[in-house]
């Protein structure tokens, strides 16, 4: 009912603006392509990846265009370097040679299009999830009744933990414009964290929910919070689009060919709970 009563205003809304808003023609000029990098590597027994890939124009609805051939090695601070080798058209992957482990720190070396690009990561120390909890609840707002699933364990001691929650159910990451979460441990230092609750929409019998915690670094932290704002600005009171931060950098500070995305070291837990 609450939802319908929503649809209801919003179509009034639409109709009441319909009558004064008249289509206009916006020539966006198309930029030059830039280089995209996507990677990471963590503490678990994978070895780091990396996409490459360039950017395209705005309204252009296409697969980017991967980059191909090439030459991308990650090093740690215990010496050990790993050249990844391309799996996959514009997927890069290690042999194991460099592993992530909790305060390791990991510099990655991209050549491509006759430039050199880096980017440097640690990996940060993470708590242990307790639990993965289910609970049916009734009455809430903005919520229907049925089962939801709930988080509960500790926050490490000393600000300045950031983290990542990833959720899946049924295998299937939610993965829409407003399912990224990111905290920092700014009002809950050192603190337990119980009963946080993850889904939105009600799990039925059956249904497998798993968590994903990840501790991120503080920069990472502040990039995913760019990019959700950027990917959720959207509306009638949207503001101007703004390029988010990067940790890819052209090692010719004079060169005119900047790259964006971002390589990323963090830690894994998981937990997971199916309904009964």
């Amino acid at each position: 009912m609450k939802r319908l009563a929503f649809f209801l205003l919003a179509a009034l809304t639409s109709l009441s603006l319909s009558s004064c808003l008249d289509a206009v023609d916006i020539d966006i000029p198309e930029g030059r392509p830039i280089l995209v990098v996507e990677g990471q590597i963590t503490d678990q027994a994978t070895p780091g990846w990396v996409k490459l890939s360039m950017t395209q124009a705005y309204f252009k609805d296409t697969q980017a265009p991967v980059v191909r051939g090439a030459t991308i090695t990650l090093t740690d601070d215990q010496g050990s370097r790993d050249v990844l080798r391309e799996v996959s058209p514009g997927l890069y992957q290690g042999d194991g040679t460099v592993r992530g482990r909790v305060g390791g720190r990991y510099t990655l070396t991209v050549e491509a299009d006759g430039q050199t690009y880096q980017a440097d990561t640690e990996i940060k120390r993470t708590p242990e999830i307790d639990s993965v909890s289910v609970e049916y609840k009734q009455g809430q707002h903005f919520f229907d009744d049925g089962y939801y699933a709930l988080y509960n364990g500790p926050e490490l001691p000393g600000v300045g933990d950031y983290y990542r929650f990833k959720v899946f159910k049924n295998g299937k990451l939610f993965n829409d414009p407003g399912d990224l979460i990111v905290r920092s441990d700014e009002l809950v230092d050192g603190n337990y964290i119980g009963r946080v609750q993850l889904n939105d929409e009600p799990l039925v019998r059956g249904d497998k929910l798993k968590v994903e915690l990840n501790a991120i670094p503080r920069d990472y932290f502040y990039f995913l919070n760019e990019m959700f704002g950027q990917i959720n600005n959207v509306g009638l009171f949207a503001t101007t689009p703004a390029n988010v931060r990067t940790n890819i950098r052209n090692v010719n500070p004079s060169a005119d060919k900047p790259a964006v995305g971002y390589f990323a070291g963090f830690t894994v837990r998981t937990d997971s709970v199916t309904v009964r």
